[in-house]
């Protein structure tokens, strides 16, 4: 997917916007809290949803009080059919939202997702790294989801059985019949164990690909310098290569494990192995990253999971946006250049408060960005 053309009218603080993009990178550069990133998400929404995960009554400006609409129109190609000029149009007029493709309604831009795939990039990404093991799980569960919605079903009939067994453990009286409970436990045990292999392989299916494309990306960002390594710790499994064709014998392992836990379970009154407390761990030189690393570090990290994303669409015969949101701080002149001027087969929207962090530009579009106006600099 190519973007050509994009109109924004009252959306934030952005009262009028027109550009004609460039095929490769195009770069927002101004302070804080000047329209930047109210552009990329006006990006997002049609073409899938809010990274910023705003409800739609937000995207309309305080001072609009003539209540004029709030309009978005982007002219695209796609891989499919080059020469066929395409339109989204997103519309909200007296609180009603319209969201139309080739001037046909449609009920939520998601619906283009399968055909206009995008990766996005902010600041909050860098959680992946040092935030909570229920993050990365989340992260991880989100990729294999990109690629086929299947995997959201398993994980959502592994959270139904997961809840209904940790309501049993919680609202355990003081005086109960084990014998009754470990039945009822072993009940769930088998549904946990046959979902949770599903959401096991689904994980590590794009798991093993995103390991390896993004440990490719940080020797590249890094000028060879620097060794990112991933591991998916699984409290079910002792390796993330697991050879899913024997299923009969994983289901009955996994089921063992969890049958095994039951005096600690009752102890504690909650599921204690499954995929619901795997983790994804990342090393730099065999270091923890969560640990050991910089913040330039684990913002390169962060990128080049969102960089080996991208590559993973590109291997299904797609093109993805990319929207890269105040990627570049805190990173040396070497990563900046590679931002910059390495991404290919993709379209790059990046977002940055300063100027000279862009000198390495050789290719795209600068626009400086002041109170919701946008101005194309020559370069």
């Amino acid at each position: 997917m190519i973007i050509k053309e994009m109109v924004v009218e009252n959306f934030r603080n952005i009262k009028h916007g027109s550009f004609q993009f460039h095929v490769g990178v195009n770069v927002f550069c101004g302070k804080n809290a000047q329209g930047k990133t109210n552009l990329m998400e006006a990006i997002s929404i049609c073409i899938g949803t809010s990274f910023r995960k705003s409800k739609f009554s937000q995207y309309i400006p305080f001072d609009n009080n003539e209540g004029e609409p709030v309009k978005i129109t982007i002219k695209y190609i796609d891989e499919s059919n080059e020469s066929k000029i395409n339109n989204i149009e997103y519309i909200i007029l007296k609180n009603k939202r319209v969201i139309k493709h080739n001037d046909i309604p449609i009920k939520d831009a998601l619906k283009l997702y399968g055909m206009l795939k995008y990766v996005v990039f902010t600041p909050e990404h860098l959680e992946l790294i040092k935030g909570s093991p229920e993050q990365r799980r989340d992260y991880l569960d989100e990729v294999a989801i990109m690629q086929t919605a299947v995997h959201n079903k398993k994980v959502s009939r592994y959270q139904r059985a997961l809840r209904n067994k940790n309501n049993i453990l919680s609202s355990l009286p003081n005086s109960f019949d084990k014998d009754i409970v470990k039945l009822q436990l072993q009940s769930w045990n088998e549904v946990l164990a046959a979902e949770g292999i599903n959401v096991t392989f689904g994980r590590l299916k794009y798991f093993n690909l995103l390991k390896d494309i993004a440990a490719d990306y940080y020797a590249q960002l890094t000028d060879n310098k620097e060794v990112l390594t991933l591991k998916y710790n699984s409290t079910i499994f002792q390796s993330d290569d697991i050879d899913f064709s024997d299923k009969e014998s994983l289901f009955t392992h996994y089921k063992k494990i969890l049958n095994d836990d039951f005096e600690q379970e009752i102890k504690q009154r909650h599921t204690i192995s499954g995929v619901h407390r795997d983790d994804l761990v990342f090393y730099i030189n065999g270091a923890n990253a969560r640990d050991f690393a910089s913040q330039g570090q684990k913002r390169s990290i962060a990128l080049v999971l969102k960089l080996a994303e991208a590559e993973i669409i590109r291997k299904r015969g797609f093109l993805p946006i990319m929207i890269l949101d105040d990627v570049l701080s805190e990173l040396d002149s070497i990563r900046r250049n590679f931002v910059l001027n390495n991404i290919e087969n993709s379209q790059v929207f990046i977002t940055s408060c300063n100027k000279q962090d862009l000198c390495g530009l050789k290719c795209g579009k600068l626009w400086n960005v002041s109170k919701g106006k946008f101005n194309l600099i020559e370069k």
